[in-house]
Parts: structure tokens; C-alpha cells; sequence
């Protein structure tokens, strides 16, 4: 991977919607535009998506959906990925190309969203990190939880747990 360093310059709406969206995905505003522009421009020969790619899918006025909490998707994503792997006995790969279908998504966003978009600033998460996490469901759990502190007891009830030692 290489890296540029670029100045944008960008109407005070669209600044202050990219930091909130940044923010609402838990990740650096360098990260989201990143991935942002990596998204757009890998759909060039396909059809271009009517929403951003961080956009919350059918995210209700008061950010929940039915009693949930609405989880970023890097969360969401994941936590489809792990339970293709734990309940379906799913091969990673194999779970990582059904959640992109699903989700009308290419295969390297998921994998983006399971290693690069949950690293942390100087501890990156690769591959062999994210599947030894995978196939110890407590291991994974906490470090989502760490990871996204905001987010730590909903994601603990996804791993049904409510009180994991991550939590505050």
C-alpha cells in the first residue's frame, strides 16, 4: 500500500459530513477518505452506488433499528462475516464473498473492513490476526469492544454476553 499526501479542498457542508461520518464509523478522518475514494473509484466499470459507502443502511431517525442500537458497518460486516464462519462453518474466504453479494459490495471492502479499518493507529490488524481472532469468538469480541469503545455493549450482546471484561 502507498501513501500520498493530498490537500482537499471542500465546502464547509461537505467537510463537517465527512467528519461526521468519520466519527459515526469510529475511524480517522484520513482512514474514511481513504477508503472513500478507493470505493468510488473501484466501482468505475460498475454501477455507482446512490449513497457513501460508510452510510448507515436503513438508519432510522433516532439511529436504532427496531430495538438495535445501529452498529458502523465495519462492525456489522464483521460480525456477518463471523457468523457465516462460527454457526455456517464457512471458510473465511468463502464468508467474505457471501457478505459482499448480500450487501451489494465488492469482496475487498469486507476484507478492508476486517483488517485495515480495525487496526489501531500503530498496532495494524492483518489477516492471520483477524482469523486467529475469528476462530476465538471472546478474543475478537473484546477487541471490537476496545476498538469501538462507543459501541462496546452492543457488540457484546451480539456475541451474547452482556457484561464482557472489555466493557466500562
Amino acid at each position: 500500500m502507498k501513501s500520498i499526501n493530498i490537500k482537499l479542498l471542500l465546502p464547509d457542508v461537505t467537510h463537517d459530513l465527512i467528519v461526521e461520518r468519520a466519527k459515526a464509523e469510529g475511524v480517522e478522518l484520513a482512514h474514511y477518505c481513504s477508503s472513500l475514494i478507493t470505493e468510488s473509484l473501484g466501482n468505475s466499470g460498475a454501477k455507482m452506488p446512490t449513497k457513501l459507502p460508510f452510510e448507515p443502511h436503513g438508519h432510522s431517525p433516532n439511529g436504532f433499528n427496531g430495538l438495535r442500537p445501529k452498529l458502523p458497518d465495519t462492525i456489522e460486516q464483521i460480525l456477518a462475516v463471523f457468523r457465516l464462519v462460527q454457526q455456517n462453518k464457512m471458510d473465511f474466504t468463502d464468508a467474505v464473498r457471501k457478505v459482499a453479494k448480500d450487501l451489494g459490495i465488492r469482496e475487498t471492502t469486507v476484507r478492508d473492513k476486517c483488517t485495515r479499518r480495525i487496526s489501531l493507529p500503530h498496532a495494524p490488524v492483518d489477516t492471520d490476526q483477524f482469523l486467529d481472532m475469528l476462530v476465538r469468538p471472546n478474543a475478537l469480541r473484546d477487541y471490537l469492544c476496545h476498538r469501538f469503545p462507543k459501541f462496546s455493549r452492543e457488540i457484546a450482546q451480539r456475541f451474547g454476553t452482556t457484561t464482557p471484561e472489555a466493557l466500562p
